[in-house]
């Protein structure tokens, strides 16, 4: 039987599995840059839910806008990867 897992746990193979260092530490200025593309992106993905309503290029539409999320986070820890060398 497998064991179950913490919210905590899966987090953090979920970032070790996007190559995020745990003990990587981001400034304050950092993660307010991080809680603003979130907040973007989940804007927008509202948005488009309301404009795109049954419209079969939806989902695609919300992967896209996922995808460019993750990867303007993973700019900002890559910039603190490079700060910490």
């Amino acid at each position: 039987m497998s064991e179950l897992k913490t919210s905590y746990e899966l987090a953090l193979e979920r970032m070790k599995g996007m190559g995020i260092d745990e003990s990587l530490s981001l400034s304050a200025e950092q993660k307010q840059r991080i809680a603003e593309i979130k907040r973007e992106c989940e804007a927008k993905v509202a948005e488009n839910k309301i404009l795109l309503q049954g419209a079969p290029e939806l989902p695609e539409e919300i992967r896209r806008l996922e995808q460019r999320r993750d990867e303007k986070i993973e700019e900002i820890y890559q910039e603190a990867r490079q700060q910490k060398q």
